[in-house]
């Protein structure tokens, strides 16, 4: 009788243990590869701060965790946590920005770029603060200096 005990609590050890690898195994996050997925819209970047500041709550149901392509000037580029971050500004708002996190795999050609240089960039918009934010981002277009 014991040893029938010991061993279903041996096995239900070893399915607690496989259960919670499991889940574990499913909730990590994997950065998505944009460049494989169409971008839902375009825009300039004044346009897309443009559309959240005037209805936020819909822009969010529309473009939050969806791939955009957003053209603008680089206004700064940050590398900080060893993260590429660019900000592209727009021709309307000097306080507002949208704020590209890059993908790890673009530092070579994040490196080619300069402030005041136009690009086009696309990721996952992640929504709004005082700036859009967006993740995973890659460059689509080969950059253009004004």
């Amino acid at each position: 009788m014991y040893k029938k005990t010991f061993i279903y609590k041996i096995l239900l050890a070893a399915m607690l243990v496989f259960c919670i690898l499991g889940y574990l195994k499913f909730q990590q996050h994997t950065p998505q590869d944009v460049s494989k997925i169409t971008a839902v819209n375009n825009f300039n970047a004044g346009d897309l701060i443009v559309f959240f500041q005037n209805d936020e709550p819909k822009a969010n149901s529309i473009y939050v965790n969806q791939v955009i392509s957003v053209t603008g000037v680089i206004k700064e580029i940050s590398f900080i946590n060893e993260r590429h971050t660019i900000l592209l500004e727009s021709k309307v708002f000097n306080d507002n920005f949208v704020m590209c996190d890059m993908s790890s795999s673009t530092t070579k050609t994040i490196n080619t770029f300069t402030t005041g240089d136009t690009v086009t960039l696309k990721g996952i918009c992640k929504g709004y603060l005082l700036d859009v934010i967006m993740l995973n981002c890659i460059p689509i277009n080969e950059k253009s200096n004004n």
